[in-house]
């Protein structure tokens, strides 16, 4: 008996250290959710210190921030990280993303009350829609943060508000105001010493003398920021803005050598701190300067670019969306809070149910064992019968324990589906606001071709006019001239080819799709890039002789083939040569274009896709060639693959899907 007793006492004490060990999981979880709110506040600091030198580990650094808030459900946390990743996304010129993130976060501001918190973000909104020019709307959240700041007594708040007001001003040909706005902002920060508020006051100071057509006073202003202020450590997203200004400056007093310098200084530092509406000045001024100095091919590439840039921001389709992007967030946001908040009531109520069965379990199998222990102690009589007793209570326990893991796998089965769920949701709700990615190319195109056509015109005209005066007056001396006016003739008709192909090339997309003839379309792509393979590239062509139908936009596929064409070309260094290969297999039109380039390491064929991805030098691609083919090949149902071997050349197919074969 007494060794029976021994082992009673045994389970009861090993019961009671179960429970002491779940009470000490509970405190151990405590100290978990305190070591991961610090890790989140240091994360939240360095994306702030770092921002402005490494703006990729920054949105890590923010991502890794919401995530580990949202695992320990601290709104306050996951209102900062998203506040912090709306900022990092607004320093690269991504806005939709950007509003996204801060939306949420100022709709947790409101809840938690945090008057300081909430103007920050209400500011960092209004600066999206300033770099959108939706300047009504911005300066609605600049008077925002401004009431708040005179509210609240906070100076920096009110200088930040102020410099918003006076950039809507100097954008809306209110001049003299933006100009009183900022001197002002300029003193109070100097007096303050907040560095980056006073170089940035300086800054819009010497763009309003831009805009009044004083180029000299704009120009001794900048020349004072670049000097004296350290922009990479201060305000580095202020570095190709304010090259940007300069270059526009000495382009408007002629000096070219100036401009062209720094033109290529705004390049030099998007490399380093890219931001996208910055990269479009830098096209803007590049095509004047080329302009200029008559390096109009490279005029056209880089008016091209800046076209494709501007019209990604200016669309319609994205103007409307941005005029109900914040009616429609806040539906979807409430529905979403509701659904969440129900799968939150569900998930607390199984929690609870599991705790008071377990609670339940514990406290009667320890009741039973003290009534065990008193009636074997009590009597020696009762010895069998409360052996027996026990055997039966201890299967119980068997089946009551087995009941219980049962439980909790259906327990751990329904947390994984509510999770799944959950995951849907949130994967839903971001697709319902993604941005459209990329613009056609195609207005741009129409535009240059028309302005060319204008002068070809003219000049065609006017030799007509020249040779029929010759012929009339100085007859003896034609036959020496008739070979020059051959030539112009000759050079007119050329231009007036290329033109043609630039018009094929910028068929609006809203245009009926056409049945498209995709020979005559390589045709006119090898035209358009005669002066970059022009004796050194061979093309040879094997064109399918098989009828077919093809029912697609001309200009989206000019678009696709040109793309392919121009990386191929630019692959072959010296000599080379590239195939144009067409066949018909299966309903499908198959387009193989080979080169014997530079090829493309293996580490680099899963990212060519990408948006901004480029092995070019800088100067020499932007990375968007390939991203814009995959995205039109996308809308027209066809697809795109590389092979490739380095220093061996690049073969790409393309697919398209035919209406029917003839």
């Amino acid at each position: 008996m007494g060794r029976k007793q021994i082992i009673l006492f045994t389970l009861i004490i090993n019961i009671l250290n179960l429970n002491v060990l779940a009470y000490n999981s509970a405190f151990l979880q405590a100290d978990s959710t305190i070591v991961v709110s610090q890790d989140i506040s240091t994360k939240l600091e360095l994306v702030e210190q770092i921002k402005n030198s490494d703006i990729k580990q920054a949105i890590l650094y923010a991502k890794e921030a919401l995530h580990q808030s949202e695992l320990i459900n601290n709104k306050r946390y996951i209102a900062e990280s998203k506040l912090a990743i709306g900022k990092c996304y607004e320093y690269l010129g991504v806005n939709i993303e950007a509003l996204e993130h801060l939306t949420d976060a100022l709709h947790i501001f409101n809840q938690l009350d945090d008057k300081i918190k909430k103007a920050s973000t209400l500011r960092q909104i209004g600066n999206i829609y300033y770099a959108l020019r939706e300047y009504t709307i911005a300066q609605n959240y600049f008077n925002d943060v401004y009431l708040c700041g005179v509210k609240n007594k906070d100076t920096l708040l009110i200088i930040e508000a102020l410099i918003g007001k006076g950039s809507v001003y100097g954008n809306t040909n209110r001049l003299d105001s933006a100009m009183i706005i900022f001197n002002q902002t300029y003193q109070l920060a100097k007096a303050l010493g907040d560095k980056p508020t006073e170089v940035q006051s300086l800054f819009y100071i010497g763009d309003v003398y831009l805009f009044t057509d004083k180029p000299l006073m704009a120009i001794e202003i900048f020349n004072q920021v670049e000097k004296n202020y350290k922009l990479e450590v201060i305000n580095s997203k202020l570095l190709s803005s304010l090259y940007n200004s300069m270059t526009h400056a000495y382009l408007k007093i002629n000096n070219l050598e100036k401009a062209k310098y720094y033109n290529s200084k705004v390049w030099e530092t998007l490399q380093i701190y890219p931001r996208i509406n910055h990269l479009m000045g830098y096209y803007q001024y590049k095509f004047r300067i080329d302009t200029t100095e008559k390096n109009y091919q490279s005029a056209v590439q880089n008016y091209i670019r800046f076209k494709n840039l501007s019209d990604s921001i200016n669309d319609i389709k994205f103007k409307e969306r941005l005029a109900n992007f914040e009616t429609l967030y806040d539906l979807a946001k409430k529905e979403g809070e509701i659904e969440r908040l129900t799968l939150d009531n569900e998930l607390k109520d199984i929690s609870i149910k599991q705790r008071k069965i377990l609670n339940y379990g514990s406290l009667t199998l320890v009741i039973l064992l003290f009534i065990i222990v008193f009636q074997i102690l009590k009597t020696t009589k009762r010895i069998k019968f409360k052996n027996r007793m026990l055997q039966e209570q201890q299967e119980e326990l068997a089946t009551a324990n087995e009941e219980l893991v049962a439980t909790n796998e259906e327990l751990h089965n329904q947390r994984d589906e509510m999770e799944a769920v959950l995951t849907n949701l949130q994967n839903t709700q971001k697709q319902l606001i993604q941005a459209e990615k990329m613009a056609s190319l195609g207005v741009l195109a129409a535009g240059v071709a028309h302005e060319i056509n204008n002068p070809l015109n003219f000049i065609k005209g006017g030799i007509v006019g020249i040779e029929d005066y010759i012929k009339e007056n100085f007859n003896s001396h034609y036959e020496q001239l008739a070979p020059l006016i051959d030539g112009i003739n000759v050079g007119v008709g050329r231009a007036a080819s290329i033109v043609t192909s630039l018009n094929h090339y910028s068929r609006k997309d809203d245009l009926p799709l056409t049945n498209c003839d995709i020979h005559f379309i390589i045709d006119n792509c090898l035209l358009m890039i005669q002066n970059q393979i022009k004796n050194r590239i061979e093309i040879i062509k094997d064109y399918t002789h098989k009828p077919y139908q093809l029912i697609s936009g001309e200009s989206k596929l000019h678009q696709v083939i040109l793309n392919i064409l121009i990386n191929a070309a630019q692959a072959i260094k010296d000599k080379g040569t590239i195939k144009i290969n067409t066949k018909i297999e299966n309903n499908t039109l198959e387009i193989i274009i080979s080169d014997t380039g530079c090829g493309i390491p293996e580490e680099n064929i899963d990212k060519i896709l990408d948006p901004f991805f480029t092995t070019k030098e800088p100067g020499k691609g932007t990375g968007l060639g390939l991203s814009i083919t995959y995205n039109i090949l996308q809308e027209i149902n066809g697809n795109i693959s590389f092979k490739s071997k380095k220093e061996k050349g690049t073969t790409v197919t393309i697919k398209l899907p035919l209406t029917k074969t003839r």
